[in-house]
C-alpha cells in the first residue's frame, strides 16, 4: 500500500495592501511605486517550474505535463495563466494550449494537459506562466486530503489504470477535489500522465479514483504518484463560509 499525504491549507486571509505584482519581475515591481500601490507585499520567490514534459499517445495526440512548485510559505496563487508551446525538430512552434490552474503556498503541484492533438508533429516542449493573481495566506493544519490504496494495472486489452482512493480527513465538505496520476519508467522519467476529478466529497468521507490509458504503454511502468487538489480560492469550493478574501495582485 502506498500512502501519499496532499497537504492542503485552511485559509486564514489576512487583509493586505495591493501590488501590481504579475508573478514576473519584469517591471522593478517590488521597493518601487506602481501607479499608486503598494509593492512591498509581492512574494519573496517566483513559481519554479520543476520540469516539463511531452508525451506521445495516439494519432497526433499528446500527453502534456509540467511540475511547479511555490516556494512561498503565506503566499499563493488564486490564477495561474500558463502556455504549453510544441516545437518540431526544427524549433519551430507547431501547436500551443492555454489553461488555467492554481498553486497553494509551499504546494508542489503536477500541471497535465491530457490529450492535446496537433496537426503536426512535435517532440518538444516549453511550459510559459504568462499570468498570476497572488493572495497572502495564513497556513493552519486542520484540512488534509490523502490518498491511499493506489495501485497500478494492466487490463487484459492492454490498457492501463491508476486506482486508488482520497480521504476527505477535515472538517469540511469539498465541492471538487482534483487527482493528477503519473507513472515513471525504471529512469523515474514521466511516460504517462492523467487526471481525473471527484465532485461533493463530505468531510471524513474515502472516495476511489480511477485515471484511465485506453492505449499500451510500451516502457515498463517502475512506479507510479498520485496527488489531489481541492481549490480553496473559489468560495463555492471551500471558502464562502470565511468570505470573501482580498486580492493583492
Amino acid at each position: 500500500m502506498v500512502i501519499i499525504v496532499a497537504g492542503v491549507y485552511f485559509l486564514f486571509f489576512r487583509s493586505s495592501a495591493p501590488t501590481c505584482f504579475d508573478g514576473i519581475k519584469n517591471q522593478n515591481e517590488e521597493g518601487v511605486d506602481c501607479g499608486g500601490v503598494c509593492a512591498s507585499c509581492v512574494p519573496e520567490q517566483m513559481l519554479e517550474v520543476l520540469l516539463q514534459v511531452i508525451i506521445p499517445t495516439l494519432n497526433n495526440n499528446y500527453d502534456l505535463v509540467a511540475k511547479i512548485e511555490n516556494p512561498n510559505s503565506d503566499v499563493g496563487a488564486e490564477v495561474i495563466d500558463y502556455q504549453f508551446n510544441l516545437y518540431d525538430d526544427t524549433n519551430q512552434i507547431v501547436s500551443s494550449k492555454t489553461g488555467k490552474t492554481y498553486i497553494l503556498p509551499q504546494e508542489t503541484k503536477y500541471v497535465v494537459e491530457p490529450k492535446f492533438y496537433s496537426e503536426k508533429s512535435a517532440t518538444k516542449i516549453e511550459f510559459k506562466i504568462n499570468n498570476i493573481s497572488w493572495k497572502k495566506l495564513g497556513q493552519i493544519s486542520d484540512l488534509e486530503l490523502q490518498v491511499k490504496n493506489t495501485e497500478y494495472q494492466i487490463l487484459e486489452d492492454g490498457s492501463n489504470v491508476l486506482v486508488g482512493a482520497i480521504e476527505n480527513r477535515s472538517s469540511y465538505d469539498l465541492d471538487t477535489i482534483e487527482v493528477a496520476g503519473v507513472l515513471f519508467d525504471e529512469d523515474n522519467e514521466i511516460i504517462a500522465v492523467g487526471k481525473t476529478s471527484m465532485n461533493t466529497v463530505l468531510r471524513n468521507e474515502t472516495r476511489g479514483f480511477e485515471i484511465f490509458w485506453p492505449y499500451p504503454i510500451t516502457q515498463q511502468v517502475k512506479s507510479f504518484d498520485a496527488k489531489a487538489y481541492t481549490n480553496v480560492f473559489l468560495n463555492d469550493n471551500f471558502i464562502k463560509a470565511h468570505g470573501n478574501p482580498e486580492r493583492i495582485e
